[in-house]
């Protein structure tokens, strides 16, 4: 029987909280035990993409284009982000997402030499930037929690 790799982590940090971090002797070495708990807590959370994962990432860039689509009529603005293809693996939608962040820094690029009037201009930074908050609570919402007291003190 296989372990999933979230299993595998999770049995590590056990370990380590249970089984070594008890018998460390200085306060540094105990914290350094604790950066390496926080390390793997961040890797099970980021090992195995899943479709959700990269589908959020996804749907945050194809609300940017549908908010950005009308502002942009008549302008010479780089491309929009795209739609993967229905069905799509974990490794297709990554390419997706990446292929989007490109054209989306493109986008921002653009913007930032572009000759628009004030409204249109106000209107796609307000769009860019929610595009940008919705995937940094995302970022934050899926990462692993910070353990710096334990990493300090050496304790929790």
């Amino acid at each position: 029987m296989n372990n999933s790799i979230k299993r595998m982590i999770d049995g590590m940090v056990a370990t380590l909280r249970h089984e070594v971090i008890p018998h460390i002797g200085t306060e540094f070495a105990r914290g350094q035990a604790f950066g390496v708990i926080y390390m793997l807590n961040s890797l099970a959370l980021r090992a195995n993409w899943s479709p959700e994962f990269v589908g959020e990432q996804i749907a945050a860039q194809l609300a940017l284009r549908d908010a950005l689509a009308p502002l942009l009529v008549d302008t010479d603005a780089p491309a929009l982000p795209q739609a993967a293809d229905a069905g799509s693996g974990v490794k297709t939608l990554e390419a997706t997402r990446d292929a989007n962040d490109e054209r989306i820094c493109a986008l921002i690029t653009w913007y930032g030499a572009a000759t628009l009037d004030a409204a249109r201009a106000a209107a796609i930074e307000t769009q860019l930037r929610a595009c940008m908050d919705r995937q940094l609570k995302w970022e934050l919402q899926t990462s692993a929690k910070p353990m710096f007291a334990e990493m300090s003190a050496g304790s929790e």
